[in-house]
């Protein structure tokens, strides 16, 4: 494949991409500088900040009081089942022993009538009795409780209600704090974009356009990073407007800038072959021959089996002619012969 551009330029090409790339990395890392560095006007906004403070604070007072006092009855309850499981245990284990005392005593009166009979079963009463009292106790706790536990359950209902109350609220001012931060970026950010399209406009051919393409690659990455990350949402009405939008500029720049090309294009071929050339410049006609297009209308070259390809079949510029001493075919666009060195002929007598 033929290549029209010197190995030192190609070198600089590669430099001076270096060169953009490292320039674009630097205005983004100032950017952010001067983004962080910017007073914090904008606090962090809650819904607890829209709640009525009075009312909540006396909900969060009686709620402490009823959890506190729903806490020290479960202190009790926690103590007296421990109490009512020990008691069960000794009433069982006394039963237990007071059968088996039954069954092995040799009885010479009658049972019912054996004082010691009487006093074991006093005992085991006592501890039924006992254990009887301790329930009633965690049931009188129990009944206490159960109130102060839909008291608890109502006051965090209410305290749901006034949050919910003041939703609408904290929804408008997140949505004006939105956007406030939007357009305070938007007014940091949008200069630089209008400089950016400036420069892709006017200057794509300057010599300082390595470090204009850098300017432009920061304005993009910003646009990207610092500017649509922030773009308020609304449920997707905004971004998917501003999307539209930004398709229709697009579309509309494309379709002119190629209705432009076409039109260009058009009155160009429609000039002689002398004219056009010199509209071709030696590095861009390498380049295009290179990748199998004609440099006078952009078309690909096309090629018959058998056949040499010396014009285009679509404009019909000379493409490859001979040279005019040793006649070796070559490219029409070279300056110098490549078999014998003779210099090329003038343009207007190329391919005669």
């Amino acid at each position: 494949m033929i290549k029209g551009a010197r190995v030192p330029e190609r070198a600089y090409l590669i430099v001076l991409w270096a060169v953009s790339v490292i320039f674009a990395g630097f205005i983004v890392g100032f950017g952010n500088l001067v983004i962080g560095d910017l007073p914090q006007v904008e606090t962090t906004v809650s819904p607890e900040q829209f709640v009525d403070k009075a009312r909540d604070e006396k909900l969060q007072s009686e709620l402490k009081q009823a959890e506190d006092r729903s806490g020290a009855i479960d202190d009790k309850l926690q103590i007296a089942r421990l109490q009512l499981e020990q008691a069960r245990r000794a009433s069982q284990t006394a039963t237990e022993t007071f059968q088996a005392w039954i069954q092995t005593r040799t009885a010479t009166t009658d049972p019912q009538q054996d004082p010691e009979v009487v006093q074991r079963t006093r005992q085991l009463e006592q501890l039924k009795g006992n254990e009887r009292a301790i329930q009633g106790r965690i049931n009188t706790l129990e009944n206490e409780r159960l109130p102060l536990e839909q008291r608890a359950t109502a006051l965090r209902q209410e305290q749901a209600d006034l949050q919910d109350a003041a939703y609408p609220a904290f929804e408008k001012a997140l949505f004006w704090q939105e956007l406030r931060i939007f357009l305070l970026r938007l007014a940091l950010t949008l200069p630089m974009l209008l400089l950016a399209a400036w420069l892709v406009a006017k200057r794509r051919k300057g010599a300082y356009w390595p470090l204009s393409r850098g300017f432009v690659i920061a304005a993009v990455f910003v646009f990207f990073v610092e500017l649509v990350p922030y773009l308020p949402s609304y449920g997707g009405y905004i971004r998917y407007g501003v999307g539209i939008l930004l398709t229709v500029a697009a579309g509309h720049f494309l379709i002119k800038n190629m209705r432009h090309y076409l039109e260009k294009r058009r009155e160009v071929e429609a000039q002689a072959e002398e004219e056009r050339r010199k509209l071709v410049s030696h590095d861009e006609a390498f380049k295009k021959m290179s990748a199998k297009v004609c440099p006078g209308c952009d078309r690909p070259i096309a090629a018959m089996e058998g056949s040499e390809t010396n014009f285009c079949v679509h404009c019909g510029m000379t493409l490859f002619d001979h040279c005019s001493k040793c006649n070796a075919r070559k490219m029409a666009f070279f300056r110098y012969c490549m078999a014998c060195g003779t210099p090329a002929q003038d343009a207007a007598k190329a391919g005669t």
